[in-house]
């Protein structure tokens, strides 16, 4: 099992197997920790031992975020490895935790020495008006470092007006080889395997269900199409969803790809994403604009400089289209009700170099080589949504809700 953004964001690898699992693990970490959230190739169960930080979670609370002529407030705290944001009805908040992994562990993963744990801490929790937040979607796969921090497990969640939620898991049933075995027991490796990658319906009972296995079906893609990224497929890692009336759309940071899901679970794929100068796109996040047309952007594979993350504006039918430039490790974005577009960028230093307060929300004007600064000095942020007239960005997205006295996963209001 793999980590986040993009072990982010939501992973901890590079997709240079310099990470522990791939694109998923580019998105999930620290410094060498961003090497993971979302950006490389291979899985956390299968042990490949690549660094990406200490291994023991951020213990430093950093100090307020800097926001010349912006509000930031925190709305809640004590979340565990939060990631993507979706407003449901009522205005209520919904927040995707990717958990803190479990009491199973299997070597490597991490440094050398080092395990990942895995369990089944992930879900999606509701957020009150109070800051109270309670789960309403539980029971699903994660894997973490021993400590609970950078997890992978849910990393999207997006809701219909009628209630029903919509949710995705990372990896594939690929992640899991058979050598996890050896130190899982036999029901948690057939429940991570009949969970890892798919696309998972909640309705307002809470009752859940699986209704595509987007992560088997990117794998199969990429195996079918290795020419596109040789030394990277194939992969998958579903990592962000769109929901709409009859359709889910959804962002895999492995293959790149933006896939449609149908409500009868078939799956597409609508446009594939090219290779940055250095490894891979790694998109991460995408809406609908104004135009109709969808907004993605992406992370970047380690090794990409910082400002090579790009905004691509998506027709179906048609290949993708540059709309904006000069971004780096965006691991969350979308319209705000002022119709404007914002990216999270999880640091704005190279992903290798990501470490507390180097992230930052940013605002992208059509067309742009440069984005403009909304709120900097963040610590590794990921989700995005809004509602009337303020952003929310979930913040500390690699840290668990029990983290011995340090930062706890977060999500922060901001009035621009």
């Amino acid at each position: 099992m793999a980590g986040y953004t993009a072990r982010t964001g939501a992973s901890r690898r590079g997709k240079e197997n310099t990470d522990v699992s791939g694109s998923r693990r580019a998105l999930a970490g620290t410094a060498a920790v961003a090497c993971a959230v979302l950006a490389g190739s291979g899985s956390a169960w299968a042990g490949n031992g690549n660094g990406h930080g200490n291994g023991h979670g951020p213990k430093k609370h950093q100090g307020p975020p800097r926001a010349p002529g912006a509000t930031v407030t925190q709305l809640v705290s004590g979340l565990d490895n939060p990631r993507d944001l979706a407003f449901g009805p009522a205005g209520r908040l919904f927040v995707a935790e990717a958990g803190h992994g479990g009491s199973e562990c299997i070597p490597g993963g991490g440094p050398p020495g080092e395990e990942t744990c895995v369990g089944f801490t992930s879900g999606v929790s509701k957020i009150e008006s109070s800051g109270a937040h309670h789960r309403v979607l539980t029971g699903l796969t994660s894997s973490a470092e021993p400590d609970g921090t950078f997890a992978i497990g849910v990393d999207g969640v997006s809701l219909l007006g009628n209630g029903d939620m919509f949710a995705v898991e990372g990896e594939s049933s690929h992640a899991v080889p058979p050598e996890a075995s050896k130190f899982l027991s036999a029901d948690t490796v057939d429940k991570a395997r009949a969970q890892l990658g798919r696309l998972i319906k909640t309705n307002p009972s809470g009752n859940w269900r699986a209704v595509a296995d987007v992560g088997d079906f990117d794998f199969q893609w990429t195996e079918e199409h290795k020419e596109l990224v040789p030394e990277q497929f194939p992969d998958a890692n579903p990592y962000n969803v769109l929901t709409e009336p009859g359709t889910n759309w959804v962002i895999d940071a492995a293959s790149n790809t933006l896939d449609q899901v149908r409500s009868n679970g078939s799956i597409g794929v609508v446009a594939f994403f090219p290779n940055p100068p250095v490894s891979d796109a790694v998109p991460t996040c995408v809406d609908r604009g104004p135009d109709g047309a969808f907004y993605v952007s992406e992370l970047t594979g380690t090794g990409n400089a910082a400002g090579a993350a790009v905004v691509w504006r998506v027709v179906p039918g048609q290949a993708p289209t540059e709309w904006a430039s000069g971004l780096t490790s965006v691991t969350g974005c979308g319209f705000g009700t002022d119709g404007q577009f914002y990216a999270v960028e999880f640091s704005t230093k190279p992903l290798l170099e990501a470490a507390p307060g180097t992230g930052a929300v940013v605002r992208v004007p059509p067309h742009s080589t440069s984005p403009t600064p909304v709120v900097e000095e963040l610590s590794f942020p990921n989700g995005f949504a809004a509602a009337g007239g303020a952003l929310y960005v979930s913040n500390w997205s690699i840290a668990p809700a029990s983290n011995g006295g340090g930062p706890t996963g977060e999500v922060l209001r901001i009035v621009p």
